[in-house]
């Protein structure tokens, strides 16, 4: 009897990210940098939720990212957001900041939500 081929599956699963950090680009989206489990420089797709509890966060492609430990130092992720962002921008670049920290103190205050879901708000021109 022939065997049936195995349907590939097109998502990925949870992603582990350790010395991550959350930047926001002038379009108001959130992005998260970090290195996964085979120690490569990733960046998200924008960010949907964030878990404080967990530490889970849902990107707008999918992915769940899961983040091991505590945020890295900027220095750790910034070459990684550095070559993406200008690979994104075709070398345009654009206003960044790092609210990583605005983040957490949002997520930890809020005790009632189990979910942070991330605004959205695109600044037009």
């Amino acid at each position: 009897m022939a065997r049936q081929p195995v349907p590939q599956t097109t998502v990925e699963p949870d992603v582990y990210l350790s010395r991550w950090r959350i930047f926001e680009t002038d379009d108001g989206l959130q992005r998260l940098v970090g290195f996964d489990s085979v120690d490569l420089g990733r960046v998200s797709s924008a960010l949907v939720t964030f878990n404080p509890k967990t530490m889970h966060v849902q990107s707008s492609d999918g992915l769940t990212y899961r983040l091991l430990g505590e945020p890295g130092n900027f220095w750790d992720v910034i070459e990684t957001w550095d070559s993406w962002f200008h690979t994104i921008t075709h070398g345009q670049g654009g206003a960044v900041k790092d609210v990583t920290e605005q983040m957490r103190g949002k997520a930890m205050g809020d005790g009632d939500t189990q979910h942070q879901h991330i605004s959205r708000t695109r600044r037009g021109s």
